[in-house]
């Protein structure tokens, strides 16, 4: 097995690499960002029917299949786990994941999870009659969603994942505001997967959508027989639940005010008490709270407390509108793949008129909105938006001219550092920027224009 160029080590290092790599039962493969293969290890040639010469430089494609997903993903188009696989009329289960360096995608990697469907089928079947032997415990409230599902590009974007890190980094209350749609939840997932409580349990509870008869019990909990209809054996609340990790209290400007002084002594005192309880329990967690209302405006209404508001609000956090990014069609684009790979669909090209509508319209709902309308493009075929939001001015910049880069951040300054830095190499160059050598050539050209 012949290892990628732009592997560093000493030739004992590349030997011990090879012969690992060669050694997996496992088939791997990894592509550079244009999807040309860089590495293919011993067991993938020989399901291939090849040596590693006869495929290395062509693309995935032609090696392996279209229905690879590998080339998308080393563009920064998703990643894949579990997807199943036909190679040469092998079934695989496959991960397909990109490949980072300083922060920068510089291609992808595909390896086999299982080699059959058969072993995959052997293997859960073991699982599972290991998991019927042991005692049944309620799956952990987790994180669905890290920082890498913060879709953006542009200044905006990167200042607004760096507030993100920034707060993950220490273990202080949180409250994240925007409008509705904005990914305030996403926000709040991305915090606690990088934070160090990531492996302890991340609960979130509406404040909005629970009655406020029920809501002291729902975050309390309570004691078996506190009220009619109640467990008799009791049932702890999401403050107990979240002990180690976080809560999220979405919508906390609709708690109830008589609540408010009630959250306001866990903050300062760590314990709760159940409904109909008697002994304090202690609780170890961080508060995340997410609302689209001006909390501000409403300690001046009386409608929230002065007191609360300030033990709350230590990092806040402001999610950017979809109407204020420089984005719309980048992210259109990721929406669109990441929709028609979960409908089974096609990924359906975006016209022109099409991208001057998405420029133009205010987008109240935001980036849900957004994602709600590109889905009913893909099922009806047609992109549809309410006019009364449309914009009757000519967007400041030309959406075409947006989608011919995917990464529309990079300007003139960070090639030519990046030409600098790789002393006018263009594809170290290309590989630095996490773009392809046929993208950094149309960036030059347009910079000569």
């Amino acid at each position: 097995m012949t290892l990628p160029e732009w592997f560093a080590g000493s030739p004992e290092e590349a030997d011990f690499l090879r012969l690992v790599l060669d050694h997996v039962s496992d088939c791997l493969v990894a592509v550079d960002t244009a999807g040309t293969i860089v590495l293919i290890n011993e067991p993938y040639c020989r399901l291939l029917g090849g040596e590693a010469d006869h495929f290395l430089g062509r693309h995935i494609t032609e090696v392996v299949g279209p229905q690879t997903k590998l080339h998308h993903v080393a563009r920064g188009i998703g990643t894949h786990v579990g997807y199943p696989l036909d190679v040469r009329g092998h079934k695989l289960v496959t991960k397909q994941v990109p490949v980072l360096r300083d922060g920068r995608i510089i291609g992808a990697v595909g390896l086999a999870l299982f080699s059959d469907y058969d072993a995959l089928k052997k293997t859960y079947s073991r699982i599972s009659k290991a998991e019927l032997a042991m005692p049944q415990r309620p799956k952990a409230w987790q994180s669905r969603f890290g920082l890498d599902d913060i879709f953006g590009i542009g200044k905006l974007m990167e200042s607004y994942r760096d507030t993100l890190k920034l707060a993950a980094a220490y273990d202080l209350p949180v409250i994240i505001r925007g409008e509705t749609g904005a990914g305030k939840e996403l926000a709040a997932h991305a915090i606690h997967a990088i934070s160090e409580r990531s492996t302890a349990p991340f609960v979130w509870v509406n404040c909005a959508s629970i009655p406020s008869e029920l809501i002291e019990a729902e975050l309390f909990g309570y004691e078996g027989g506190a009220f009619t209809g109640a467990r008799s054996q009791g049932k702890p609340g999401k403050f107990e639940l979240a002990t180690g990790g976080v809560l999220l209290l979405d919508e906390i400007g609709d708690m109830p005010l008589a609540l408010q002084g009630s959250l306001l002594r866990v903050l300062q005192t760590n314990e709760i008490v159940r409904v109909g309880g008697v002994s304090p329990v202690s609780v170890d967690l961080r508060i995340i709270c997410a609302t689209n209302k001006p909390l501000p405006e409403l300690v001046q209404t009386g409608r929230f407390r002065e007191d609360l508001y300030h033990r709350l609000n230590v990092l806040p956090i402001d999610v950017p509108p979809l109407r204020a990014r420089q984005d719309i069609l980048y992210l259109a684009e990721r929406l669109l793949t990441s929709i028609a790979d979960r409908l089974g669909k096609p990924v359906p090209d975006l016209t022109a008129q099409d991208c001057k509508l998405l420029a133009a319209y205010a987008w109240p709902g935001n980036v849900r909105e957004l994602e709600n309308a590109l889905t009913r493009m893909i099922v009806t075929g047609k992109l549809s938006l309410p006019m009364a939001y449309v914009s009757t001015t000519t967007p400041p910049t030309d959406p075409m001219n947006l989608l011919k880069s995917r990464l529309r951040s990079q300007t003139v300054s960070e090639i030519e550092s990046a030409l600098t830095e790789t002393q006018g190499n263009k594809r170290r160059a290309a590989e630095l920027l996490g773009i392809s050598r046929a993208h950094l050539y149309r960036l030059l050209k347009e910079r000569v224009d």
